[in-house]
Formats: structure tokens, C-alpha cells, sequence
């Protein structure tokens, strides 16, 4: 199969909620009819294993598919209760058939996105057919981005910024009058340079550090979250939701510890104790979960199986910094984590690191194939790993 992967972005609202998440199907660099097949083949492999609809979870999709398989036999199924928007080139006017596909697709109850923007001809008379639009606000002064926002707003068209990758973007994006936004800047938050930590995030730090210490044994861990009642609470909610599959009704911490197993257990802490967290939002969750889960499935995967619960826990914790607004060396020196995590974590260095580079490569989406591979495992491996740890995160959130 020529190499082909799928790439998922977030699009977030003015608050920070999600909107949609961007499928984008990446062919290489001269896309011929061998990888429009190879597409097609990845479509129906990922509806067959994992399902389009549990990679998004319970949000519209916005569908960025080469314009060849902008029709109805192509596309891939999505749950109806969700909106579909089918982005579409900027570039695609004279081209009949895809105008009569799109056409089609609009009157089935489709929307349409049109991406880069740019205020000429062409991208003025497909906005006229168009939901949304996405405007590169690097690629434009403010003050055409001023008069595009009007001209479309007028329209009643919906305005996403693409690339955004800093909180300090975000905000500066929403001030200009932004409806929606693209990519990771919520993992990318505002530092202030000699802030400190909060008293109640100083302590819950320090209640995550306690709870990830390899020396932490049952009894003290069932003592450390008896001591808070909230999470005492969360925690048995959690445990005796049908999804956890415990043989029978959980009343105590104590008994969590003995009918879930450390492991086990110390994952549903950390969850809930990030969750619990003020002025986060959601995604940045989703997003650790998701990471956790792709970096344990690369182990897997490659030669570091053995390895898979420090990888998970380094995707995990590859987002404390956004979570805490502190850097990452600042929050890792608190924790008692081992050398080759800190290193990871910190510096991106060792076999855990480059799983982060290879992450953060695909969540991006701009990168060269190249940096793709990890450990010998070809893009296409790398890639449903990716929208397998997706859909692990979505049923997770759900549960």
C-alpha cells in the first residue's frame, strides 16, 4: 500500500469547546491513482476496525478529502446526528465534476468549509456556496484580515483560523474576531515568567506526584485518596460505572485498590485529578489521554513493549505543562519520576522522546512524511495507531 495516513485536529470554539475535529487524509507529496486507491482502502479498513465516528467521539466532522473522493460513494460514515462540513481547495472552480459532487452532497444535508481563504476571484465565488472558511492569519496584515472577518460575517459565514499553536495566538485571533479556531494552542498555554503555583495546584502536584511514586504502595495510595473526598467520590462513580467492568459494587477506596490493581487504578486517579482541574478545557484531556494511548500502542508496536506503562505515562504527562501553565522542567522537578521519563518529557531524548516528536509531528499534520516512522514501523502503522489512540480516548471521555 503506497503510504497514507490520517491526521485529526481539533477545531475549537471562542471558549475553548469543540466544534469539530478535521480529518485530514495525507497522500505524499504527487498524489497519483496508486494512493487515491491506498486512500480509499485506509477509509475502508478504519469503518471496519475502528469506525470514523468513535475517532471524533460525540462532535461534527470537518472532512478534508482529496477532491477526487468528494462524492457520495467515497466518503467515509459518520452518524447522522453530527454535522458533516467537506472542505474544499480554493482552486476547484472550473473543475465541473467536483462542483456537481459537492452540489449533490449539500442537498443531502452536507456542509461546506473552503480552506485558505485568500480574497481574490476564485475564493470569493466559492464562499458564496460555503458554510466556513479558513483564513492562514499568518499569511495576511491584520488589517486584511479586519475586511475579510466583515465581508464573510456579513455573509453569515462562519471564520476558522488555521494553525494557531499558542494560547497567545488564540486570544489575539478571538480579539480580531475569529468564530473558531485550529490546532493544538490549548497545549500551548500563555507562561508568565515568574508566576508561581496556586496553593490548590501546588497541592494537587504534589497528590499526582505521590500518586505516580514507584515506592507508593497499596496502603499508602488507598490512604492519600481517602483524604480527599471529592476525588474519593469521582473515583467510585467511575469504578462502578458499567464500562469498568468490576464484578461488583465498589463501596470503599480500599476495595478499588484490591478489585482494580494499582495500575489500573493509579490511570483513573490521574484522570480524574487533571479533570478536576479549573480553567482547562476538556480537550487538553482528551488530548493527554489520546497521547498516552498512541505512545503505549508505538511501544507495542516496535521493540519497547516492555517499556509500554512509561510510555503511556510520558504521553500522559506530556501536557502537565499546558495543564499547570508552568513549563514542563518546572513540573517534572517535583515529580519522582525516573531519569529516562524526565529526559523524555523534558529534552524529548530516548526512544519515549522520539515517540513525542513523532506525535507532535502528526498532530501538526505540516510535517514531512519522513518524520513519521518511528522504530522501524512505516507511516501507515503510525497512522492508525494515531486514530486507534483517538478512539480509545473518545469511549474514555464518554465513560
Amino acid at each position: 500500500m503506497s503510504e497514507v495516513f490520517i491526521g485529526r485536529q481539533p477545531i475549537l470554539d471562542r471558549d475553548m469547546n469543540v466544534f469539530a475535529y478535521e480529518l485530514q487524509f495525507h497522500q505524499g507529496i504527487n498524489p497519483n491513482n496508486k494512493t487515491l486507491q491506498a486512500t480509499a482502502e485506509l477509509i475502508k479498513e478504519i469503518e471496519d476496525n475502528i469506525g470514523f465516528q468513535s475517532i471524533v467521539g460525540n462532535h461534527n466532522v470537518l472532512l478534508n478529502l482529496p477532491k477526487e473522493l468528494l462524492k457520495k460513494t467515497a466518503l467515509p460514515q459518520f452518524d447522522t446526528h453530527y454535522q458533516l462540513v467537506l472542505e474544499i481547495p480554493n482552486n476547484i472552480t472550473k473543475d465541473v465534476d467536483v462542483l456537481r459532487h459537492l452540489k449533490e452532497l449539500k442537498a443531502d444535508g452536507a456542509s461546506i468549509a473552503l480552506d485558505d481563504f485568500i480574497d481574490d476571484e476564485s475564493s470569493i465565488r466559492l464562499a458564496s456556496i460555503s458554510d466556513y472558511v479558513k483564513i492562514d492569519p499568518e499569511s495576511h496584515s491584520e488589517v486584511q484580515i479586519r475586511k475579510m472577518l466583515a465581508d464573510l460575517q456579513d455573509k453569515n459565514i462562519k471564520v476558522i483560523a488555521e494553525k494557531v499553536e499558542t494560547e497567545e495566538m488564540f486570544l489575539y485571533l478571538k480579539k480580531l474576531g475569529f468564530d473558531y479556531f485550529q490546532g493544538y494552542f490549548f497545549t500551548n498555554p500563555l507562561i508568565i515568567n515568574g508566576q508561581k503555583l496556586s496553593g490548590n495546584k501546588l497541592t494537587l502536584l504534589q497528590l499526582l506526584a505521590k500518586v505516580n511514586d514507584s515506592n507508593t504502595d497499596f496502603a499508602e495510595l488507598s490512604d492519600i485518596i481517602s483524604q480527599d473526598v471529592a476525588l474519593s467520590h469521582k473515583l467510585l462513580v467511575a469504578i462502578n460505572n458499567p464500562a469498568a467492568m468490576i464484578p461488583i459494587r465498589v463501596e470503599s477506596v480500599a476495595d478499588a485498590v484490591k478489585y482494580m490493581g494499582i495500575k489500573r487504578l493509579k490511570f483513573w486517579v490521574n484522570m480524574l485529578m487533571l479533570s478536576s482541574m479549573e480553567d482547562v478545557p476538556q480537550e487538553l484531556l482528551t488530548t493527554s489521554l489520546m497521547r498516552a494511548k498512541f505512545c503505549e500502542l508505538l511501544a507495542e508496536a516496535s521493540g519497547y513493549s516492555s517499556d509500554k506503562d512509561s510510555f503511556f505515562l510520558v504521553g500522559l504527562f506530556s501536557n502537565l505543562g499546558a495543564f499547570f501553565k508552568t513549563p514542563i522542567d518546572k513540573i517534572v522537578a517535583q515529580m519522582p519520576l525516573a531519569e529516562d521519563l524526565v529526559e523524555a518529557l523534558v529534552d524529548n531524548e530516548g526512544p519515549m522522546g522520539e515517540a513525542l516528536k513523532v506525535l507532535v509531528s502528526i498532530e501538526r499534520v505540516n510535517s514531512t512524511l519522513e518524520s513519521l516512522h518511528y522504530d522501524g514501523l512505516s507511516i501507515n502503522q503510525v497512522g492508525k495507531s494515531f486514530m486507534a489512540a483517538n478512539a480509545w480516548a473518545q469511549q474514555v471521555i464518554a465513560d
